[in-house]
């Protein structure tokens, strides 16, 4: 009996052993107008999470040079939209959705908010868009105004009273945002 309660334990534990972490590589995406393309990492362990935080990798295709922007922690990456027509600081740049998972505050309340973020294809900086403790539900770029308009929402995160929704501008000239409109 305690030779195989010995072997059964040696087999679950090699059976669940974590060999190695692994990294997969997201859909590669050409960047409309500019001498990028990109991707993004994903890390994941045996263990069932990732170790690190999502990795946007920008590669210059005439030199082969490659530039890593880490996103925040916790935040995972929905779409990266490439397809910009307009400039951000008068450089060209990409929009990033995401979404993370948080603390659930009420019982109405989501456990996941989006967020939009911008990457300059000038210093690879990032730029969130959205307003802290409020999810992302649509945005627009308009590109004759070069403006985004953008609608978010509170969804019950504070208190009971309702979920506060709000219409924001973000000015893409000079990186300003405001809210033009709330049904509160």
């Amino acid at each position: 009996m305690k030779k195989l309660t010995f072997l059964l334990f040696f087999v679950f534990a090699a059976a669940t052993a974590q060999k190695a972490d692994r990294t997969n590589f997201g859909s590669l995406q050409n960047i409309k107008a500019s001498d990028y393309a990109v991707t993004f990492t994903s890390n994941f362990s045996k263990t069932g999470g990732s170790n690190e935080p999502f990795k946007m990798v920008f590669i210059n295709t005439i030199t082969g040079k490659t530039n890593e922007v880490v996103l925040a922690e916790k935040t995972n990456i929905r779409k990266v939209h490439t397809d910009i027509e307009a400039n951000f600081l008068g450089s060209k740049f990409v929009v990033v959705e995401c979404y993370s998972e948080v603390e659930k505050r009420l019982p109405k309340a989501s456990g996941f908010v989006s967020k939009l973020y911008l990457i300059s294809l000038n210093d690879f900086k990032v730029t969130p868009i959205s307003t802290e403790d409020f999810s992302l539900k649509n945005w627009q770029i308009n590109t004759k105004t070069n403006k985004i308009v953008f609608i978010e929402q509170e969804n019950g995160m504070k208190d009971l009273s309702g979920e506060v929704q709000k219409i924001m501008v973000f000015d893409l000239d000079n990186g300003t945002k405001r809210e033009v409109f709330s049904n509160n």
